[in-house]
C-alpha cells in the first residue's frame, strides 16, 4: 500500500457498533485507519443510557480485549466515545457515572472537575483515550436537535462547566472534544435527516463562543465542527465544511489542536454531493478527521482512494493531507 493511501485512511473516523472486530473494522485498520468511535443505538442515544443487554455483554474485560486486538493490528490509535453529562455516556456501567444535569449545575467547578476526573480514569482503564465531549453549545430558543442535551442555558455557567470537564479529563490523561462549533443556539430541523439552517448572524453566534474559549483555555485537544448550514457565511455550507469557520476557530479563538467534522453523511452536511466529494471538501476546508457513520464505513476504501486521486490531480494539496494526518497522530 502506498504511503499516501495510508494517510488517506488515517484521516477517516468511522463509528462502529457493536464492540466487535468485524471484517470492515479489520480491513480499515489493516489499510491505515487510526481512529475508531464507539457508537450506540438510536434508543441509547435518545435515553443517554446503555441497554441492559449491552451492559451484560460489554464488560471491562471485553473493552480491554477489543482495544488490545485493535492495537495489535494498527499500533497506537484514537479510540473515542461520548461521555456527556446531558446526553450519552457510552461507557455507562463500565466507568463511573456522571451526575444528572441538574445536580451538575449546582456543583462548584472543582466538584465537577473531580467527578469528571474519576469518570475519565474509568474510561481510560477500558482503553478509550478520546472523549467526544463536552457539548459547548448553548441553546437560546427552539432546537429540535439539542434541546435538553446541553450543559446549561447561561453562557457563563456553561463555560464554567466546560472548563471543569476538560480539566478533569485532562488530569486523568485523556483527551477531550468540544462540540459543535460554531454553536447551534436554535435549530428547527434535524440535521441528520434534513437540511438544517443556522439563521443567526455571526455576531449572534459569537455570543456563545465564551464556552468554546473556556474549553480551549482548559486544554481541549479537539473541536468537532457542527452540521448546521450557516447562513451568515458568504456561501452557506455546513460548519463541518467551512474554511471560514475553521479559520475563525484557529485564528480568533486560538485553537491549534485536532479539528474534526460531524458525520459527513448527515443530510445538512452532504446535501446532494457524493460522499467522497464531501470528504475532499472537508479536508480542503481545514478539517483533520472526517467522521463516518456506520452506514459509511463500508465505503471507507472508496473515500480514501478518492482522497488520493484528489491529491494526484491537484484538487487537494498534499501538504493539507499530511497536516491532517499529523494532527491525528498527535492525539494518541
Amino acid at each position: 500500500m502506498s504511503e499516501i493511501l495510508a494517510k488517506a485512511f488515517s484521516v477517516l473516523f468511522p463509528v462502529i457498533d457493536p464492540l466487535a472486530m468485524t471484517d470492515d473494522v479489520r480491513r480499515f485498520l489493516d489499510s491505515g485507519g487510526r481512529s475508531l468511535l464507539f457508537g450506540e443505538t438510536a434508543e441509547e442515544y435518545k435515553s443517554g443510557r446503555m441497554s441492559a443487554q449491552r451492559l451484560r455483554v460489554e464488560t471491562l474485560e471485553k473493552w480491554q480485549s477489543f482495544v488490545a486486538e485493535s492495537q495489535s493490528l494498527a499500533g497506537p490509535l484514537i479510540l473515542a466515545a461520548d461521555a456527556d453529562i446531558s446526553a450519552v455516556h457510552r461507557l455507562h456501567g463500565v466507568a463511573p457515572d456522571l451526575p444528572q444535569p441538574e445536580a451538575a449545575r449546582e456543583m462548584s467547578a472543582r466538584e465537577l472537575e473531580e467527578i469528571c476526573f474519576h469518570m475519565a480514569l474509568g474510561v481510560g482503564e477500558a482503553g478509550v483515550n478520546l472523549l467526544l465531549s463536552p457539548t459547548a453549545d448553548v441553546v437560546t430558543g427552539p432546537n429540535v436537535w439539542l434541546a435538553g442535551r446541553t450543559l446549561a442555558d447561561e453562557v457563563d455557567k456553561a463555560a464554567e462547566m466546560v472548563g471543569a470537564y476538560v480539566r478533569g479529563v485532562r488530569r486523568a490523561g485523556l483527551a477531550s472534544t468540544l462540540k459543535h462549533f460554531p454553536g447551534h443556539p436554535e435549530l428547527s430541523r434535524q440535521p441528520a435527516v434534513e437540511e438544517a439552517f443556522l439563521t443567526q448572524t455571526m455576531e449572534q453566534l459569537r455570543g456563545g463562543w465564551q464556552v468554546f474559549e473556556s474549553g480551549i483555555a482548559a486544554g481541549a485537544d479537539a473541536v468537532m465542527m457542527g452540521p448546521g448550514i450557516v447562513q451568515a457565511l458568504d456561501t452557506p455550507v455546513a460548519a463541518s465544511l467551512s474554511a471560514e469557520l475553521i479559520n475563525v476557530l484557529r485564528g480568533e479563538l486560538g485553537f491549534n489542536g485536532l479539528v474534526m467534522t460531524i458525520d459527513l453523511d448527515h443530510r445538512s452536511v452532504q446535501r446532494n454531493a457524493p460522499l467522497e466529494e464531501v470528504a475532499i471538501t472537508a479536508l480542503n476546508a481545514g478539517a483533520d478527521l472526517l467522521l463516518l457513520s456506520p452506514r459509511a464505513l463500508p465505503r471507507a476504501a472508496e473515500i480514501a482512494r478518492a482522497i488520493v486521486l484528489a491529491v494526484a490531480t491537484g484538487r487537494l494539496p498534499a501538504q493539507r493531507l499530511e497536516a491532517a494526518a499529523r494532527a491525528v497522530a498527535g492525539v494518541r
